[in-house]
């Protein structure tokens, strides 16, 4: 089997390095899906300005 490469930019890189530790990070988690439950839930609203 030949291997494959695939060439991603340095920013592309970066942004899924960054989310992999979020995803890999309980505390963080923990908070995002309290804010998506909360939104849902219409405890926050939208700032318009």
């Amino acid at each position: 089997m030949k291997e494959q490469m695939m060439l991603i930019s340095k920013k592309e890189y970066e942004g899924m390095k960054e989310t992999i530790e979020i995803l890999q990070n309980p505390d963080m988690m923990s908070q995002i899906l309290e804010s998506e439950k909360n939104i849902k839930e219409g405890k926050i609203k939208e700032l318009k300005y």
